[in-house]
């Protein structure tokens, strides 16, 4: 920072450093911030996405796309990164923001905001569940348009999770899913509405 700014004051008279040194951030409540990885892949020309089963509390048994708080010293893309391998051991990935979630009530454990990453699963990788994913599994995507739907069926297992949704002001409306994880289908719809699926 150049001397000019550094010696700048507001109107108390204090330089940048002196405000600084009595500034209370605890002053605000903070909320929590995550990130949350929509991995894109697929299976025999069709489109596919990879989820991760929640081992722990909130939405435990629920699918879900991997990701996870971010650490107070990286950056969005480094923590969507870290969480992506650790939940799934995939890594040689560049994500692509897709933008930020942060309704008041969209967890149960408090005020947390996700921002969403959309990103390819690497040629050859082989996802498997680790940390506090129960299971990692490639969902093959299939869109009803005229319905409003989307359907994620599992590729080895075929279990399937069906996903309705709509659009206000050009982003997804919020419309839970069975099996999905909080508003994990708000996101859905938004990626795939980005990717040219629905």
């Amino acid at each position: 920072m150049n001397n000019e700014k550094q010696s700048r004051v507001n109107e108390k008279g204090q330089t940048l450093q002196e405000f600084l040194a009595e500034y209370d951030l605890k002053k605000y409540d903070r909320p929590s911030v995550t990130v949350d990885n929509i991995v894109l892949s697929g299976i025999e020309g069709r489109p596919a996405v990879l989820l991760i089963k929640r081992r722990n509390h909130p939405f435990i048994g629920d699918w879900a796309f991997p990701g996870g708080f971010l650490e107070m010293d990286e950056s969005l893309e480094e923590g969507a990164m870290r969480e992506l391998c650790e939940e799934t051991g995939v890594s040689g990935v560049t994500p692509v923001q897709l933008g930020a979630y942060g309704d008041p009530e969209r967890d149960p454990r408090g005020r947390i905001i996700t921002v969403a990453f959309i990103m390819e699963l690497p040629e050859g990788a082989r996802p498997k569940a680790a940390d506090d994913a129960a299971d990692a599994g490639l969902f093959v995507i299939e869109a009803d348009t005229s319905a409003r739907v989307i359907t994620l069926t599992h590729s080895a297992t075929g279990e399937r999770i069906t996903v309705p949704y709509e659009f206000q002001n050009g982003r997804a409306a919020f419309i839970p899913a069975e099996n999905l994880a909080g508003d994990h289908s708000r996101i859905l719809a938004d990626a795939m509405r980005k990717m040219g699926i629905i």
